[in-house]
């Protein structure tokens, strides 16, 4: 039961992931001229390795790879 929750959850997440993206990519086509940054991070297991190409967004993504980090000690505790 608790399983189907986080799929459910998973599921939901990615359906608003997708809008955003397109929701974006229409936002920049009528506002002219964007500045793109970029991030990236990939989990193997539970360590996160990260790239950005601004000092920002590397602050941004680190401060995301931490919380991602302790919601997947707070859930492999509860959950299994």
């Amino acid at each position: 039961m608790a399983a189907e929750k986080v799929i459910l959850i998973g599921m939901m997440f990615l359906f608003i992931g997708i809008i955003l993206l397109f929701a974006g990519g229409i936002y920049s086509t009528y506002k002219g001229s964007t500045n793109v940054k970029s991030a990236g991070i990939i989990f193997i297991g539970p360590f996160p390795i990260g790239w950005a190409s601004d000092k920002t967004m590397l602050y941004v993504l680190m401060g995301f790879a931490i919380l991602v980090f302790i919601l997947w000690l707070v859930f492999r505790k509860f959950l299994f």
